[in-house]
């Protein structure tokens, strides 16, 4: 219960970012430079006076944008087309698993800066970029559980009483497939986090104007000896959100 708790309290936070946030994360005040964790500023400010917890914020904001995006269009995308394939069999099968082998093939800095030209550079155009990487690994694992549930008696029952194929995948074969499906796309989420400050980092997840996790630890890698909490803060935030999303999702039923 305790983890569900904490993974709500990191999800409201992240979420949070998108509508609130105690300064404006674009606001210099260069009288402020380099303040420190003060009652005004908790986290300090940076090198234009800016507020770090606010800058933070807005990160987490579009993180988590990508997060949803990724697994939205990985999961819903991979487990279709595994399913499909799995019921299909014969050279559409074939057809589809190498069509899905072919995201995997083709590496997502490609694909991010294909999005990035097509789309500009965003949040959203960094979740499409992840999510199109990442629906091979899914269709490939909704392919395999549902050829084991294939295998099942209960489906051949189901075949010899002339279930339809729809009807097959709705009743029988989703419900046996979708839990481990879930758990997968979770733990796939904490590999989004690191990719896509990996894109902010080398500019191509957003814009870098504006405040992303990846691109302040850019910005900031030139303070690293001598103001090193700017580069810590958003490290941190990597680190314990990554780590939240495996830990909730390698045992979701403890």
């Amino acid at each position: 219960m305790a983890r569900y708790c904490l993974i709500a309290a990191l999800a409201a936070f992240l979420l949070l970012g998108g509508f609130w946030q105690p300064y404006d994360p674009d606001a210099v005040d260069i009288l402020a430079r380099h303040s420190g964790m003060t009652a005004a500023h908790l986290l300090g400010t940076d090198h234009l006076g800016r507020d770090l917890l606010s800058r933070i914020m807005a990160g987490g904001w579009r993180t988590a944008s990508v997060i949803l995006s990724v697994g939205l269009i990985a999961f819903t995308a991979g487990t279709f087309l595994g399913t499909a394939a799995a019921v299909l069999e014969g050279w559409r099968e074939t057809l589809i698993l190498r069509c899905c082998e072919f995201f995997i093939m083709v590496p997502t800095l490609i694909i991010a800066l294909t999005a990035a030209a097509i789309f500009g550079l965003s949040p959203l155009s960094a979740g499409l970029a992840l999510g199109i990487a990442g629906i091979g690994p899914h269709a490939l694992l909704a392919h395999s559980l549902s050829k084991r549930v294939l295998s099942q008696p209960f489906i051949l029952a189901a075949h010899s009483l002339g279930v339809s194929s729809p009807r097959m995948i709705t009743r029988h074969i989703l419900p046996n497939t979708l839990p481990l499906m879930f758990a997968y796309v979770g733990n796939q989420a904490g590999i989004a986090v690191v990719a896509y400050a990996s894109l902010a980092f080398i500019g191509l997840g957003a814009d870098p104007s504006k405040p992303d996790w990846g691109s302040m630890l850019f910005e900031y890698r030139i303070f690293i000896f001598d103001h090193p909490m700017l580069i810590v803060w958003p490290g941190v935030m990597i680190a314990v959100t990554v780590s939240m999303l495996n830990w909730v999702f390698d045992n979701p039923g403890e």
